[in-house]
């Protein structure tokens, strides 16, 4: 039997703020242009860096700890531990979104993906393309996975494909959030869990219902949502 995979990968993620503003009807051009001033210049954006650990058939995505370069603004980071136990197929998720912190304790969604007929390299790895549709927030999200780390999970929380996902496209690069360094020859002792997480226990399809309500209040205010929830 061929042995499962651990390892380590940092991805980096990049959002496009104004491009989605851009696609929201609702939201006024008044503030499209406000919010171009303020960022579309942002040339020395470095996105965010994340890191999916993974052993045994168990994953951990979380913030990379790493130091901040000084001069440049940090954002607050909203609390976000997503944990994937693949051979008994359950979660255990720390969310910080919606005006909350949310725990959830359930088994792994399935994710319905079409294969698509395109490929390309991404770190050394051949990938194929997939696509899903996150109908909460309307989104249409292509991912890049590789069979050559045979473990089905991936960034965000996003999985269930034949092979690690490596890259994800939201909304035609609105955010695209990428493996920038791949690392598989450094034993893991163990993945970095915290001894404990702590928010109020919810379902997802709880959480989802709690997203729509906002997002629907939002449009009627004609305010962009995805300042408060994760896009």
């Amino acid at each position: 039997m061929a042995q499962l995979p651990q390892g380590k990968i940092t991805y980096n993620r990049k959002t496009d703020w104004i491009s989605i503003m851009s696609k929201l009807s609702y939201v006024s051009q008044e503030e499209v242009d406000r919010a171009t001033l303020t960022w579309g210049n942002d040339k020395n954006n470095k996105g965010r860096n994340y890191e999916l650990s993974f052993k045994n058939n168990k994953s951990l995505y979380t913030y990379k700890e790493e130091e901040e370069s000084e001069g440049n603004y940090s954002w607050k980071k909203d609390a976000l531990l997503l944990s994937r136990d693949y051979k008994a197929q359950k979660l255990k998720d720390l969310r910080e979104d919606v005006g909350g912190k949310f725990l959830f304790e359930e088994a792994i969604p399935k994710q319905k993906w079409k294969i698509l007929n395109e490929i390309k390299e991404i770190e050394g790895y051949l990938c194929m393309k997939a696509q899903t549709i996150d109908t909460v927030k309307g989104q249409t999200i292509h991912a890049w996975f590789t069979d050559g780390i045979p473990m089905s999970g991936g960034p965000e929380g996003f999985g269930g494909l034949p092979g690690m996902i490596l890259e994800l496209d939201i909304n035609d690069g609105d955010a695209i959030i990428t493996a920038t360094e791949i690392n598989l020859e450094t034993p893991i002792d163990k993945l970095p869990f915290p001894k404990k997480m702590k928010g109020k226990k919810i379902t997802y399809q709880e959480f989802n219902q709690k997203l729509e309500k906002f997002i629907a209040q939002s449009i009627e205010g004609r305010k962009n949502p995805f300042w408060r929830i994760r896009y």
